[in-house]
């Protein structure tokens, strides 16, 4: 079933999160890229126009497409400076 973009995207960040454990044994994670297949629909809904997405479950899910779409995502730590 096709979600809206943004929680495919929260989730996808959410996944990473346990990677955290990793800094406690001296490793760190300063960045990720993923590059995934994505179902994606526009659909109008309430006025306006919404993106629905999701990754493929299964090979069967994407048969209909030669080509399927791809969400190519970039999660990085991005230092700030702090306020005085």
């Amino acid at each position: 079933m096709l979600r809206e973009l943004h929680e495919v995207i929260g989730e996808l960040q959410e996944s990473i999160a346990p990677m955290a454990v990793a800094a406690g044994a001296g490793m760190r994670l300063s960045g990720l890229s993923l590059d995934l297949p994505l179902d994606i629909a526009l659909v109008l809904r309430a006025g306006g126009c919404v993106l629905l997405a999701d990754v493929p479950r299964n090979l069967a899910d994407a048969t209909w497409t030669i080509e399927p779409n791809r969400l190519q995502l970039t999660l990085a730590c991005v230092p700030v400076e702090e306020a005085p």
